[in-house]
């Protein structure tokens, strides 16, 4: 059976592009782009953000989207499926054995539940003693930005505590974790530290090599002004209650493609807008003031919307 990530790969190389510039373009980890490839699902500790990545991946290679989800869910399920069937030829059926007598029975329940407390407890304590796990999300190794100010985000286990070249980060009861952080003209090492119960010995650092060149600004030549009637749009992008994931493409150029947390930010738009979001219910798109509403019928998870404007106009699918 063919799977969505087969279906993405053969595309990309059939356009001729690599990984390096897919990822670039769509702001999406090479990583991320490989285990998607590769059907690699259970690599993503959310179902949000794969879906979220499947959606703008399939975009970026102008594929039918709903069918490249529906061969994820169907392969994904496909997978669940054989899994269990394979466990279940490996069970042996009780009836096949000489009946028990009470005796054995109560015996074999007193194993058992020692080894599930013995098993429990083992458990618990590998945890404590193992060292916590971090997974950048953002931003790649070994880059070049033009911007001072870069956010360094990622998941962490829980009870661990993060720093970001020693600064102290806050994490979410969720795991995930955000920090601003100024950079240096040229090379910059950013360390991000993760310490489970405060514990110097449980220790995972992971390291981002970033190098900061700023822009130099040149003159442009004065160029006509833009009639007001196609300039005068705008809209409004309101994150509420939890950050989400967004990606906001205006005029066919990309505005935002990262993790947006609580606020409000307006945007101009001339002829057209493309946003997707990661938690539908915490994000709002008003057009000149008026709310769009989502058309489809979710109240949560993945969602997008695309609109068209025609002088003071729109029409959003």
């Amino acid at each position: 059976m063919v799977t969505a990530g087969e279906i993405l790969k053969n595309k990309r190389e059939l356009l001729g592009k690599s990984l390096e510039n897919v990822s670039q373009e769509t702001k999406i980890q090479k990583r991320f782009l490989e285990y998607v490839e590769a059907d690699e699902y259970s690599n993503f500790e959310s179902e949000v953000f794969l879906t979220g990545f499947i959606k703008i991946y399939s975009k970026y290679l102008d594929l039918d989207t709903e069918k490249i989800l529906a061969l994820y869910r169907r392969s994904y399920a496909s997978k669940k499926r054989k899994s269990n069937e394979k466990s279940k030829k490996k069970s042996f059926k009780l009836s096949d054995l000489t009946a028990p007598t009470p005796k054995i029975i109560i015996t074999t329940l007193l194993i058992l539940f020692a080894l599930s407390v013995l098993g429990y407890v083992g458990y618990q304590i590998y945890k404590f003693q193992s060292p916590p796990s971090i997974t950048v999300i953002s931003p790649e190794n070994d880059i070049t930005v033009s911007n001072e100010l870069i956010t360094i985000s990622g998941t962490t286990t829980l009870s661990t505590t993060i720093t970001v070249n020693d600064l102290p980060t806050d994490v979410t009861t969720e795991g995930y974790f955000e920090k601003e952080i100024k950079l240096k003209e040229g090379p910059n090492t950013i360390t991000i530290k993760g310490k489970k119960n405060n514990n110097n010995v449980l220790e995972t650092t992971e390291t981002r090599k970033i190098t900061y060149t700023p822009v130099v600004e040149e003159e442009e030549p004065q160029q006509e002004v833009d009639n007001p009637e196609t300039t005068s749009n705008k809209i409004t992008l309101e994150i509420s209650g939890t950050a989400a994931w967004i990606k906001l493409d205006i005029d066919d150029k990309n505005k935002l493609s990262q993790v947006v947390q609580p606020s409000k930010e307006e945007f101009p738009v001339t002829k057209s807008f493309y946003l997707i979001t990661g938690r539908v219910n915490d994000t709002k798109i008003s057009f000149n003031g008026k709310v769009i509403p989502w058309k489809n019928t979710r109240t949560a998870g993945v969602a997008e919307m695309k609109c068209n404007i025609v002088e003071k106009t729109i029409d959003c699918e």
